[in-house]
């Protein structure tokens, strides 16, 4: 309303300029007929003002309903989405079996089949861990219980899961395979065994572009039942402390810094592994010579004695 009788005022003064050639009593007389037809105006112009002002202000009212409607609707679709992500935490993706797997810990590691040269991606990657339910359950036989009771490592029967790069099928320890496992335990030194928790064991598994790892690094540590049977591409034994030394690298880190600082300065490699894959870089470079070491000291001496030395002072106690 003030607006409106803003301008009337203009409108009289634009009346004035524009009657300049009036007299005074002409001049007056218009104004005075605009100023009473303003005012006949009046109550119509504030009717249609309410009019749009009721209007306006309930598309306003709307609007707001609306917006909160929305932050409703969102907060809804918000609190959805995460008991989606919640409840498909353990969806069913390799066989009527499988579940995803969640671990903690960096993603590129090569213990998991991945390419990381970089120290730090291999400690990152030796770090990994997921729950244990999420990959298997813990094996009730007595000599699993004892292993645990004697050495602190959980034993796990593997279920069938998948992550981001592998996949694995479900297998149970056998009775051989339970005593293999504790001779090498009982040869191993203590603080190199204590580094690892658990261990699943799994028939087989692939990455994602369809290779078949022997094992996986991490906490637990998954072996191939596949990898170590009769038949198989590489030892137990072999398998077992190659997996062990990434916990290691997990654990104490600065010892594989030292490694890694020796025998690849700036991330070249200075003389050749002990085996080809031990050449991928210099976490598996340390996890293949201490495997050696533990199956074939001599070997390993002859190929390397600063190596050698290397895993008896600061890796075999």
């Amino acid at each position: 309303m003030k607006r409106i009788r803003r301008l009337s005022v203009i409108m009289l003064l634009v009346c004035s300029v524009f009657m300049t050639g009036c007299d005074a009593s002409q001049i007056i007389d218009v104004i005075g007929k605009i100023a009473q037809g303003v005012q006949q105006a009046m109550p119509a112009i504030k009717n249609v003002v309410d009019t749009f002002s009721n209007i306006l202000g309930n598309d306003n009212n709307n609007n707001d309903n609306a917006a909160v409607d929305n932050t409703n609707t969102n907060t809804n679709t918000n609190t959805n989405t995460e008991a989606n992500t919640n409840s498909e935490a353990n969806v069913v993706t390799v066989d009527p079996n499988a579940e995803d797997v969640t671990g903690t810990g960096g993603q590129g590691t090569n213990v998991a089949g991945q390419s990381a040269t970089g120290v730090e991606e291999v400690i990152t990657g030796a770090q990994i861990a997921v729950p244990y339910s999420q990959v298997g359950t813990e094996n009730t036989s007595a000599a699993a219980a004892q292993i645990k009771a004697k050495y602190g490592i959980t034993i796990l029967d593997g279920k069938a899961w998948k992550d981001e790069w592998n996949s694995a099928t479900a297998e149970k320890w056998s009775a051989q395979q339970l005593a293999e496992f504790t001779a090498i335990m009982e040869k191993l030194p203590a603080g190199f065994r204590s580094c690892t928790k658990g261990f699943a064991m799994q028939k087989d598994i692939r990455d994602n572009d369809g290779n078949e790892p022997s094992g996986l690094g991490g906490d637990p540590i998954m072996i191939s039942s596949k990898a170590v049977a009769n038949g198989g591409w590489i030892s137990m034994a072999n398998l077992v402390v190659h997996e062990m030394t990434h916990q290691v690298q997990a654990k104490n880190p600065d010892v594989f810094r030292q490694w890694a600082a020796k025998f690849w300065p700036n991330g070249k490699q200075a003389k050749a592994s002990i085996s080809d894959y031990g050449n991928t870089d210099a976490g598996e470079d340390m996890a293949e010579c201490v495997a050696e070491y533990y199956s074939n000291p001599e070997k390993l001496k002859q190929h390397d004695p600063e190596r050698y030395e290397f895993i008896k002072n600061n890796v075999w106690k």
